[in-house]
């Protein structure tokens, strides 16, 4: 399973529109016996295209939600044994990491995105992700409306044959995708990561493109 996570958020870097860079960058820094950063920015920001899907709340989460502030991004499912929630549980530490880097809690979101629709509902979803923190957010979709999204961010996700009615698995990227005030996608952070080392990381990306000027002007 963690071979297939790692091997899905190298995928995905491999994907996005500056992705064959970062993944040289990374291989070039492993080379020289240095570990490359958790979080990787990526020299051009690619705009993300429309997209659809349910918050917690059952109201829309479309690209709109993306805007006036940062967003750190996963994908996953409630019945995830192991990943899913280790990852939130560390997410959770990125953003109390970050606020002590002074940065306001209004510039920043966290998103948990179920791509298990059938199983992971709205309500429940809210409560598993308040779990956490009560400021995460959640949201899912139809699979087509997921994959619209999922195919933009490089985050493949595969939903497994059922071992017994309504058990089966799912195969989905471990890697935290960051979007920014703008709707662009502007990095990934790779697990495992350090909260710390991530919310230092992103400060410097925050402080050298400030969220101010990413804002549309209304």
């Amino acid at each position: 399973m963690a071979v297939i996570l790692v091997a899905a958020a190298i995928t995905g870097i491999s994907l996005a529109g500056s992705g064959y860079w970062t993944l040289w960058q990374s291989q070039k820094a492993i080379d020289e016996g240095a570990l490359p950063p958790a979080l990787i920015a990526f020299p051009e920001r690619r705009p993300l295209a429309e997209f659809i899907l349910v918050d917690d709340e059952k109201g829309v989460f479309d690209l709109k939600s993306l805007e006036s502030r940062w967003s750190f991004i996963f994908f996953g499912f409630m019945y995830c044994p192991d990943v899913c929630p280790t990852t939130l549980y560390d997410l959770s530490h990125v953003k109390r990491e970050i606020l002590a880097q002074g940065i306001e809690d209004t510039q920043i979101q966290f998103v948990f995105i179920s791509v298990d629709p059938a199983r992971d509902k709205a309500a429940q979803i809210q409560r598993y992700v308040q779990y956490f923190d009560p400021a995460f957010l959640g949201a899912t979709g139809s699979v087509g409306q997921l994959t619209n999204l999922t195919r933009q961010l490089g985050a493949p996700f595969r939903l497994e044959a059922p071992t017994a009615e309504n058990v089966y698995d799912v195969t989905h990227s471990g890697a935290v995708y960051l979007v920014d005030p703008l709707g662009q996608y502007t990095g990934i952070i790779n697990p495992p990561f350090v909260p710390a080392d991530v919310a230092r990381q992103f400060s410097d990306l925050y402080h050298a493109a400030p969220t101010a000027n990413l804002v549309s002007s209304p």
